[in-house]
């Protein structure tokens, strides 16, 4: 799931187990052997299964559903699918190519600054600065390679294997491939670098931390929701805004919700348009957020936003980092 990110709906009814499945065979390109243990899940999801010794693969998917097909095991390149929707349920095979060991990229300019810095930064602006994210552990911190560039006041991170995250705070272990981050400075008129801009994105898998999800886990993720930037674009798709406590402001005066939108459904896609430049948004009666939009973006069954390029979330919406992302399926699963 990208840089960010969920209510009673018309999604709630929604059970992946009545949806139809996808149905495919995963085999090694070198050779075309079928491949065993391959992780295929639904980006952003809790919605996996991994492939049999004869390397097929069988998951639910709901319609409506717009997050990409994840196909990866390790040393081998991942795939990733999209076009799914339009299947009769039977999926192409997916030939996986072999990875070369890769090498750490080359940078013409000497990086002055040190991993432990690089890392703390990275790990402050990516899992978060609060005390939730302080319960979020990368358990392969080693595998993420950092670079600050001092021309371009740029930091850079990536990693050739997901990272696996603990999240102690929401009850989750997540796989999380890492496509982009950077952290871009600039320089006050006393030659001070202060953080500008931050960036990132990937894909995601979210497993259950515990066999039982504990109540602390359940009351976090309630709390976690609320709020949120998925919330709000589950909201704001089934014009719930108000219902679920948001409410619009242009120009610092209070509008109707939904007078600055554009909507337009195609079964169970919401293709929106903003009509101002920018947006203000309440939640609660306290927490203060916007939002910006560079053309048309769609949100999902899920309440997912794509491209995820097109919006940009300001205030308490974009403050929260990944210690507290939830899954996008998060509360449209069967009890």
């Amino acid at each position: 799931m990208r840089f960010c990110l969920l209510l009673f709906i018309s999604l709630h009814c929604f059970t992946l187990s009545s949806q139809r499945k996808l149905k495919g065979y995963v085999y090694s390109a070198k050779d075309s052997t079928a491949l065993e243990a391959v992780s295929i899940y639904f980006d952003g999801t809790t919605i996996g299964t991994i492939t049999n010794q004869n390397g097929h693969y069988s998951i639910p998917v709901q319609d409506g559903i717009k997050s990409p097909l994840v196909i990866t095991m390790m040393g081998f390149a991942p795939v990733y699918i999209n076009n799914y929707q339009n299947s009769d349920g039977k999926m192409p095979a997916v030939y996986l190519q072999e990875t070369a060991e890769e090498l750490d990229q080359v940078f013409l300019e000497t990086d002055p600054w040190t991993r432990k810095r690089k890392l703390h930064i990275f790990k402050m602006q990516f899992l978060g600065n609060s005390p939730e994210a302080f319960q979020c552990k990368i358990l392969n911190e080693d595998a993420i390679k950092l670079h600050y560039s001092p021309s371009k006041l740029k930091l850079t991170a990536w990693a050739n294997e997901p990272l696996i995250i603990e999240n102690k705070h929401l009850g989750y272990t997540v796989r999380y491939t890492l496509n982009d981050f950077y952290a871009k400075y600039e320089k006050n008129l006393s030659g001070l670098e202060l953080l500008n801009m931050v960036y990132y994105e990937g894909f995601s898998f979210f497993q259950e931390l515990n066999k039982r999800t504990r109540k602390k886990y359940i009351k976090s993720r309630e709390d976690s929701y609320a709020g949120s930037t998925l919330h709000f674009m589950r909201s704001l798709a089934q014009k719930q805004l108000h219902e679920n406590g948001f409410r619009i402001f242009y120009d610092k005066f209070e509008a109707p919700p939904y007078l600055h939108f554009e909507f337009r459904k195609v079964l169970n896609k919401t293709y929106v348009k903003l009509l101002k430049e920018k947006l203000s948004i309440l939640y609660d009666n306290e927490e203060q957020s916007s939002i910006q939009t560079k053309g048309t973006f769609v949100i999902d069954a899920f309440g997912n936003h794509t491209p995820p390029s097109a919006i940009i979330m300001g205030g308490a919406m974009s403050s929260r980092r990944f210690a507290f992302m939830l899954p996008l399926d998060y509360k449209l699963q069967a009890e």
